[in-house]
Order: C-alpha cells, then sequence, then structure tokens
C-alpha cells in the first residue's frame, strides 16, 4: 500500500485539522498530565527491583530470594512500562490536540504503524509474563532440590518463546499504514489518536488481544491452582524447614503479586471488549477508552508496589537483624 494513499475517516489533509491550534482541551489534556505523577516513581521502584537480579551474586544462597522469580517480575512489569509508553503516544498524547496539525498535514505511514506494533508487541509480552511466576514456585515446591535446573530449562525456552509468540499476534499489520484519526465521543474536536488501516484481511487487534486474555487466564488459573495445592500440601514441611521469618515474607509477597497479575487478565479482558462492542456509541461504556489506561497503569503500579513493599529483600534492615539472630541461635 501507497504512503500516499488517505484512508476514508483519517485527519490527513484534511483543512480543518491543519489549521487546527492547540489549546488546553479539557479532560483530554488532565488524563494526559496525571499519569506521570504515579508512573515516573514507579518506574523507579521496578528499576530497584531489576537491580537486585542484575546485581545479586545468585551463587550465594540468600533467604527470600530467588533469581527466577525476580527475574519473571522484572520482565513482566519491564514489558508493562513499554506498552504504557507506547499506548501514551498512541492515544493520550494526540488526544490533547498538540500534535494534531502536524499530524493533518503528514501522509499515512508506517512509522505511525511502528507506535501501533510496539504497542501491541510490548503488551502481549507482559500479558504472557506473569503466567511463568507460579510455573517458577511450581518448581521450587515439586523439586525443593533441583528447582534450579528445571527452572533455567524454562527460562531458556519460555522466554524466547515469550518475545518471539507476539509476532503471531501482530503479523496482519504488515501491510497496514499507519493513519491519524479523531477519537469518537466523549472526546472534542482535535483529540486524535494513531490507528492503522489495510490490515491482512480485514484483521482487527482485538479478536486476538480477547483470545489472548482467555488463553493466558486460563493457564494462570491452572499453574496456581497446582501451586496452591502444592503449597498447602507441603505447609507443614515448609514450615519445619524455615527458621526465619524472611522466606515465609517472600513466599506471602509473591503470591500477593502473583493474585494481582492474574486479576488484571479479567479486568483487561472486560475493557476491550467494551471498546469493541460500544466505541463511538453515547452508551457510558464508551467511556471505556478513557478509562482503560488507568487499568493497564493501576495493574503495573500494584504489582510494582506491593512486591516492593512486601518483599523482605527491600526491607535490609528487618533482613539483617533477623539473620544476625539466626547466627546467635546456631552458635548457641
Amino acid at each position: 500500500m501507497s504512503d500516499s494513499f488517505i484512508p476514508p475517516g483519517t485527519v490527513h489533509f484534511n483543512q480543518s485539522y491543519m489549521n487546527y491550534q492547540y489549546e488546553f482541551n479539557g479532560f483530554p489534556t488532565i488524563l494526559a498530565i496525571i499519569p506521570w505523577f504515579y508512573m515516573l516513581p514507579t518506574l523507579i521502584v521496578i528499576l530497584k527491583i531489576a537491580s537486585v537480579y542484575l546485581k545479586t551474586d545468585w551463587d550465594t544462597l540468600e533467604a527470600g530470594k530467588n533469581q527466577y522469580v525476580f527475574l519473571v517480575i522484572s520482565l513482566s512489569l519491564i514489558f508493562s512500562y513499554i506498552f504504557f509508553i507506547f499506548d501514551y503516544i498512541e492515544i493520550r498524547l494526540p488526544a490533547t490536540g498538540y500534535f494534531t496539525s502536524y499530524c493533518a498535514g503528514i501522509a499515512p505511514n508506517h512509522w505511525l504503524k511502528m507506535v501501533i506494533f510496539l504497542g501491541f508487541y510490548s503488551n502481549y509480552c507482559a500479558m504472557a509474563f506473569p503466567f511463568l511466576m507460579p510455573v517458577v514456585r511450581l518448581m521450587i515446591l515439586m523439586y525443593p532440590k533441583d528447582h534450579n535446573k528445571y527452572n533455567v530449562v524454562i527460562m531458556i525456552v519460555g522466554v524466547p518463546l515469550i518475545l518471539i509468540y507476539p509476532i503471531a499476534c501482530t503479523f496482519f499489520l504488515l501491510p497496514a499504514i499507519g493513519t491519524c484519526k479523531q477519537l469518537e465521543y466523549p472526546y472534542p474536536f482535535g483529540s486524535i489518536w494513531i490507528y492503522y488501516y489495510g490490515a491482512a484481511f480485514g484483521m482487527r487487534n482485538s479478536t486476538f488481544y480477547m483470545t489472548n486474555s482467555i488463553i493466558w487466564l486460563i493457564f494462570a488459573i491452572i499453574a496456581n491452582i497446582a501451586l496452591f495445592y502444592k503449597l498447602r500440601k507441603a505447609k507443614e514441611r515448609l514450615i519445619t524447614v524455615q527458621t526465619s521469618g524472611i522466606s515465609h515474607r517472600a513466599l506471602v509477597s509473591v503470591t500477593k503479586t502473583t493474585v494481582v497479575m492474574i486479576t488484571f487478565y479479567v479486568t483487561n479482558g472486560i475493557f476491550i471488549l467494551s471498546y469493541y462492542l460500544f466505541y463511538g456509541t453515547n452508551s457510558l461504556l464508551s467511556y471505556s477508552i478513557v478509562l482503560r489506561p488507568f487499568g493497564n497503569e493501576l495493574q503495573i503500579v500494584m504489582v510494582a508496589w506491593i512486591f516492593y513493599c512486601t518483599h523482605p529483600v527491600f526491607k535490609k534492615a528487618v533482613v539483617n537483624t533477623e539473620m544476625s539472630f539466626e547466627r546467635r541461635e546456631h552458635t548457641k
């Protein structure tokens, strides 16, 4: 498809949009500002979590630390944040109207499509990585002495597969071009967003997204049922093995984080279904396009902060005190 082709329903070379001058347009501008008040602090937390994985000497065993748990959480949060960035560039930033005149003055092109593709790609990766969390923990319970041997295989196979599989869900974008379109109700005139036109076989991302949400939700539920069953069966044995509260608090922290991850499979599916059915109508559910980004951000914020605030590795004073107590007990 030629970049000079102007798809119907877009703002490209539309004189009304080319003459548009930016001015404060109410809620779209406010919605573009609000996220940075909580997403920037959350970025710092994500970097702290990732730094634990990168800086820890994993050959030295420490209570409450597991290499693969930190790897999975770090990858999940990093790709979730990348998705936030591209989703922001796709919808909330152009919705302010600041780039409306510029976008109307250029032809549809593949660079705009790359914003869409990278948003879809990072979202599918962020959707898949949480599934590895209960799998890693299940290996620890099933093979307490050899779990590293099994988990390293899961990581070597699972991580590349997760990084590759989104291509199968986004291939339809290959012949498409990126466009700028006017956002429908409840957005005002001049609020645009980046979309695509000319996808292969007329496919839409919402079909792939809903299918993936259902599949990963089912996989995550099955893995967690198996995990909690094993936890219940091994509860007494674990209590006798653990001599301090460090490992127990780490277990509770990871469990809370996992539950939050699974919950958002459901909420994200509801948002995309509402968009698919009601976008552009006067229904109250059309506001889902306004609320959906906040749902995604709530997931990132809750997962990052719950893990950071509850995991003992980030409470050095408490951990060091308990470890010192353990050493004194062993010397008696």
